[in-house]
């Protein structure tokens, strides 16, 4: 798809083939487009369309011309080289901020006749063709009032054409003055000369084309004046001589004197080298000059006197009649020089003929009739206020009054249509800037919310020089890539709400407002714990900054060598800061009222951003900075060698982020752009979808989705691209999920699922009564682990109680059981002892007294 250059603003408009009409999205302009198969094409038009917007209708009438040749039936080309012809430029009215439709180069031949618009209408239809036409009746109504404005100018006889202002020092030039010496000695001779520094001094700038073309008609001789060869080929010097070259070539009786001083002749330009030129430098100069222009002007005298002495000759027996019939034929064959003469010729006869006076309303106008001059006069063409018109209508006859008055009643009619469609184009104008208005500030609203939306992502994760880190949910930080300096070793870091990687160090912020880093220590860039209340943390290449809540900036004190310093920690005077950011050698700090501050090693012009308004967010690269505005788009400056800096058609971001040498852009519908180095495929990001965060880093970049997950792309030798597994957050929808799975785990009432529902609840932020339910699920859990434990040693008691009765009644068995089985021992050994006899019983009688007694012991302890 090619890009072509609005013929309005220069803004960027994708066209293909078959797209021949479209709005540029810049400035809101409704245009036709040429029909483009390639970029050659698509390049010519852009460098016509340059051309012209610069002023220089030559050139780009040779560029379109040249694609006319190749292809006659293009229609934009035909427009574009009639447009050229005309001096057509667009500019802005500042009042209603449409482009419309300025004439450098005024004419009495209409652009309405011009060859190459016809062709355009030829060759186009439908839309196209209708807008030829509208844009056409515009430059027309912006020639008409041209030419009502230079009739009523008087004549000049000398046209003075010089550089006024020279444009790399903004001052007068040299020529000016010596042009003005000029104008002082020829206005001393009695020659009325147009000067345009005297001349249009009461003049604005939008006016200065009725009176420079009225000059360039009416003037027989130009004086080119020039000090330096790009002095004669300046825009606009060279617009006025090569017109009045072009009146020459009609007018054998207008003569072109080049002047020129401190140069060769040889490098006037080439339409000039070969007229007789004067150097201002030689003695005698002014003398020869004032002899030449005498020469020509006393010729026209001289023929002037001739008609005089003809009408005087043939004022006794001159027909009138035939005079003005001879008049009536000069106007139809265009004639306009003879037209005039034998007006005169009538007016020497008969001073009060109305007829003679509208005839030379007529030969000035360049209108070949009546019936011509009644639509130019009722259209507006021909001023009411002409000199000669006004003596027509004073010495016409009842015919021509009767006329001269109707017109002037079709007049008036037509210019209340006029005030009527003008009233009303002013209303649609109106009621369309009012529609632009609101779809603008309904656009900066929808950015402004999806930037709140995505707020809360910033910090998550982030691209360093050959690492990347990254913030989970739970305030831990994971990290990818090259550890050679521990830029990695984030295992212990806890509390952590937002995290900035720098060249080979990582910084977190606490959310307490405390700052912890790791990494290499050189010149004290991880020396961050006299950071106090910091909202906002940003890692450069060498140290580390933070923004205050009260709106100021810190940095760690800077201990390397201050050869390389540059100033960029001299922050301390910043006050009223939003956001701040660190780069490799200079520091950007966003202002809230949307101005951007920097400081450090300015190469390339990186700090120079006090122009810069309306900035939402900043970013500063290695040798650049980009600021995201409020509507959507970016702009960058500093170095741009490698096309970092080429954001100026990037449309609706959200989020920008600068690296080494490559700027990454976050749009509104998540996808990303990326312009710059590419090398190591750190922009190829085409592809990515439901991104809310991004970051660039050295030689890679980051982004983040709305998963939670993280992609990347880029130089991955030290592995800083492997964060493929990383979950960083939960979805809402995930987060629903979990929500609702802990009010289930509440409502069980279970103990153990009141303690996992509390687990979740602390880790749903995002829900509002998620911390009063957690409470609610902790204070259910002791209550039911409480109960839980008195019931235990209720239980416990009661089981106790019931072993101890049943050892009790197991414990009085044995007892009896015992007593019984001594008992019965008892009476057997008390009946063998009554049964014992003989002289050898009496040990066995020892053994059984002997148990007896034992077990009336064991008898008597058995029954207490």
């Amino acid at each position: 798809m090619a890009i072509l250059k609005c013929k309005m603003c220069g803004g960027d408009i994708e066209v293909n083939e078959e797209k021949t009409f479209g709005t540029c999205e810049y400035c809101g302009s409704v245009m036709t487009l040429p029909k483009v198969s390639d970029d050659q094409r698509a390049a010519r038009f852009n460098r016509g369309n340059h051309f012209r917007r610069q002023g220089e209708f030559d050139k780009a009438l040779a560029v379109y011309e040249t694609i006319v040749n190749e292809d006659d039936a293009d229609a934009e080309a035909h427009w574009c080289c009639a447009l050229c012809r005309f001096g057509i430029e667009y500019v802005e009215d500042p009042n209603t901020f449409e482009f419309v439709p300025t004439c450098h180069r005024a004419s009495f031949d209409s652009f309405t006749d011009d060859v190459d618009y016809l062709a355009a209408l030829e060759n186009s239809d439908g839309i196209t063709k209708r807008q030829y036409q509208k844009d056409a009746a515009k430059i027309a109504e912006v020639q008409r009032g041209i030419l009502a404005t230079s009739q009523n100018e008087e004549p000049f006889d000398v046209f003075i054409c010089y550089k006024e202002t020279d444009d790399s020092t903004k001052e007068r030039t040299r020529d000016s003055l010596d042009a003005q010496d000029i104008y002082y000695q020829l206005t001393q001779e009695g020659y009325r000369v147009f000067f345009s520094r005297i001349t249009l001094e009461d003049k604005v700038g939008a006016e200065y084309e009725p009176y420079i073309f009225a000059a360039l008609n009416s003037a027989k001789v130009m004086i080119a004046i020039g000090s330096k060869p790009e002095y004669f080929n300046a825009v606009w010097v060279k617009n006025e001589w090569s017109r009045f070259l072009a009146m020459m070539r009609k007018d054998r009786s207008k003569l072109l004197l080049p002047c020129y001083k401190g140069m060769d002749p040889y490098d006037l330009p080439e339409q000039l080298g070969v007229l007789q030129s004067y150097d201002m430098a030689k003695i005698g100069f002014m003398q020869d000059l004032i002899r030449g222009v005498k020469k020509v002007l006393t010729k026209e005298e001289k023929k002037q006197t001739e008609v005089v002495q003809q009408a005087v000759v043939q004022q006794s027996g001159g027909n009138v009649d035939s005079l003005l019939k001879r008049v009536e034929l000069f106007l139809e064959d265009e004639e306009w020089s003879s037209a005039e003469e034998y007006c005169q010729k009538v007016l020497d006869i008969a001073p009060e003929n109305g007829e003679a006076y509208l005839g030379l309303t007529m030969a000035k106008g360049k209108i070949r009739n009546k019936e011509d001059y009644s639509s130019a006069y009722i259209d507006g063409r021909i001023s009411s206020d002409d000199k000669n018109l006004r003596r027509a209508k004073q010495f016409g006859d009842e015919k021509l009054s009767a006329w001269l008055n109707e017109i002037d009643k079709q007049r008036k009619e037509e210019e209340k249509r006029r005030a009527e469609r003008k009233r009303q184009q002013e209303e649609k104008r109106k009621a369309e800037e009012e529609k632009r208005k609101r779809k603008r500030a309904e656009s900066r609203k929808r950015l402004a919310s999806e930037r709140e939306r995505i707020s809360k992502y910033r910090g998550l994760a982030s691209a360093g020089g050959d690492h990347t880190v990254g913030l989970k949910a739970d305030g831990t930080v994971v990290a990818a890539g090259s550890n050679n300096w521990g830029q990695c070793d984030v295992a212990g870091l806890k509390d952590i709400v937002a995290i900035s990687a720098g060249g080979d160090h990582t910084v977190g912020l606490k959310a307490d407002g405390t700052v912890v880093a790791v990494g290499k220590n050189n010149y004290g860039k991880c020396d961050v714990a006299g950071l106090k209340d910091i909202v906002a943390v940003s890692a450069g290449d060498d140290y580390t900054v933070g923004l205050k809540a009260d709106g100021t900036v810190v940095a760690t004190e800077y201990t390397g060598h201050q050869k390389y310093y540059h100033g960029k920690c001299d922050v301390e005077g910043w006050t009223d800061i939003a956001a701040v950011s660190a780069g490799w050698d200079h520091t950007v700090g966003l202002k809230a009222d949307g101005t951007v501050v920097a400081v450090g090693k300015n190469n390339y012009g990186k700090c120079d951003v006090a122009g810069l308004k309306d900035i939402v967010a900043v970013s500063a690269g290695d040798d650049y900075t980009v600021g995201l505005k409020a509507d959507g788009t970016v702009v960058a400056v500093g170095d741009n060698n490698v096309g970092q800096c080429d954001v100026a058609d990037w449309t609706d971001i959200v989020a920008v982020s600068a690296g080494l040498s490559h700027t990454a852009g976050l749009k509104a519908d998540g996808t990303v752009v990326a312009v710059g180095d590419n090398d190591e495929g750190q922009c190829d990001v085409a592809g990515w979808k439901d991104i809310v965060a991004v970051s660039a880093g050295k030689f890679h970049t980051v982004g983040l989705k709305a998963d939670g997950t993280v992609v990347a792309v880029g130089d991955n030798d030290e592995g800083q691209c492997d964060d493929a597994g990383w979950k960083l957050f939960k979805t809402e929808e995930e987060k629903k999920a979990d929500y609702t799975r802990a009010c289930s785990y509440q409502e069980s009432g279970d103990e153990q699922e009141l303690a996992k529902a509390a687990s979740i609840f602390k880790g749903l932020k995002d829900y509002l009564d998620s911390a009063e339910r957690a409470a609610e699920c902790d204070r259910a859990y002791k209550e039911k682990k409480a109960e839980r434990k008195k019931r235990e040693k209720a239980e416990r008691e009661a089981r106790e109680a019931r072993e101890r009765a049943e050892r009790a009644l197991a414990e009085e068995k044995v007892r009896k059981e015992s007593i019984t089985a001594l008992s019965v021992e008892k009476s057997n050994l008390q009946t063998e002892l009554a049964n014992l006899k003989g002289l050898f019983t009496g040990r066995r009688r020892k053994e059984i007294e002997a148990r007896l007694a034992q077990i009336e012991k064991e008898l008597k302890h058995l029954q207490i």
